[in-house]
């Protein structure tokens, strides 16, 4: 039983449509989304081409002349929705040139009548406008969206759905090829364009559904201050490290970073004081560990921070790193010039295994020892080590017995 071509058409035409409006929709209603309108007008440009040749035909003046610039005209815009979407800028050349040149064509005499030149000409403009789609997703693949990979793929399939009709211009009926057309290939040659189409929809929906959500997500897992990942990221992120790193039987150390008097720092300038300090802290730490490595704020002037597939020796080095670079930093807090330090303890899997709430007590006990030998030091935990001290017997003994190393530098 042949495709029914105009049915095709009808339905294609009324999901661009539909489709189109919505697509709007979401972008009037969110502009941080822009790439909803691009591909909006991609949806209504196609349906602009539907109705063309569902009114005139596929065979005439108007369906080839001002149907086809429509249809290239959605592609170059589906491409620059791409690029949107990944956070480069529209190039509105392409969106202009490509139409504008089938468009030209159309009134170069005899093109019109000329079905192969107008099969490679058509193919040449759209296969490349996809083929770019594809690129531009897949050079945004760093993001990790489920759908990404997807939606490269059809457009890749649909780029070479396009490029193929120039070999089978001698084989294959209209529109497939240049042979006479058959109305059975033109409707599966549509129902082929409405699949792929339904198929992006929904794609580029959940490829935005999934970004929300993974900025949502993020935004749930970072310390509104510091930028440093919180509490409620450890818990998830450090489960799945260790667990990785249990599977493999591989090292991995845990670093607890204690700022020295930070309570004495925020009774002298206020808490915007504190905070300067505690950016700049996080910030240093930033630049001395590697982009695997997991800095997390775990509540006031505390810190953990993990480092995957790192011995004891090498966290030892890392540690002592962040803590003379930051006794050698001057913070501005309130126009004063402040310096600081800090207290490190360091537990490794090596000696306490692969459960996190081991190693995050281990490395806090090692803090704690390291205040109680003075402070600005880094202390190693080891088996048989014992809690030194309860923390609000350290917090009495910073106000008493340890003279202040928050100072005013010189």
């Amino acid at each position: 039983m042949p495709i029914d071509s105009f049915t095709v058409l009808l339905f294609g035409l009324l999901i661009k449509l539909v489709l189109g409006a919505l697509f709007a929709v979401f972008w009037l209603n969110n502009r941080a989304a822009p790439w909803f309108g691009w591909w909006s007008a991609t949806l209504l440009l196609g349906g602009v081409t539907s109705a063309l040749y569902m009114w005139r035909g596929t065979d005439s003046v108007t369906s080839l002349g001002l149907g086809n610039t429509a249809l290239v005209a959605s592609f170059a815009c589906c491409w620059q929705g791409a690029r949107v979407f990944d956070r480069r800028r529209p190039l509105w050349a392409p969106v202009l040139v490509a139409p504008a040149l089938w468009l030209a064509a159309c009134f170069v005499p005899g093109f019109l009548a000329n079905v192969p030149l107008r099969i490679v000409l058509s193919s040449g403009l759209i296969a490349p406008l996809l083929a770019m789609a594809a690129v531009e997703f897949w050079r945004g693949r760093a993001e990790l969206l489920p759908s990404r990979w997807p939606v490269i793929v059809i457009f890749a399939s649909f780029a070479l759905f396009f490029a193929a009709r120039v070999p089978l211009i001698g084989v294959a009926p209209f529109p497939f090829g240049a042979l006479p057309m058959d109305y059975g290939w033109v409707g599966a040659f549509n129902l082929l364009m409405f699949a792929h189409t339904i198929l992006l929809s929904v794609l580029l929906v959940s490829l935005s559904k999934e970004r929300l959500e993974f900025a949502q997500r993020t935004k749930a897992q970072t310390d509104p201050l510091t930028g440093a990942l919180n509490r409620r990221a450890l818990m998830w992120r450090g489960e799945r490290l260790l667990h990785r790193h249990a599977y493999e039987r591989t090292p991995l150390c845990l670093l607890f970073l204690d700022l020295d008097h930070f309570k004495s720092l925020n009774d002298r300038f206020g808490h915007s004081g504190g905070d300067d300090v505690l950016m700049s802290f996080v910030g240093l730490v930033n630049a001395c560990i590697r982009p695997t490595d997991l800095l997390f704020r775990i509540g006031g002037e505390e810190f953990c921070c993990l480092l995957p597939d790192t011995t004891t020796e090498q966290a030892h080095r890392v540690a002592e790193r962040i803590r003379h670079q930051f006794e050698m930093t001057t913070v501005k807090v309130a126009g004063t010039p402040v310096k600081a330090t800090a207290s490190l303890g360091i537990a490794s899997t090596d000696v306490f295994g692969y459960e996190l709430d081991t190693l995050m007590r281990r490395a806090d006990m090692a803090v704690y020892a390291a205040k109680r030998g003075g402070r600005n030091r880094v202390m190693v935990a080891n088996l048989g080590d014992e809690m030194p001290a309860t923390r609000d017997e350290m917090d009495f003994e910073s106000h008493s017995s340890v003279p202040q190393r928050i100072r005013v530098a010189i």
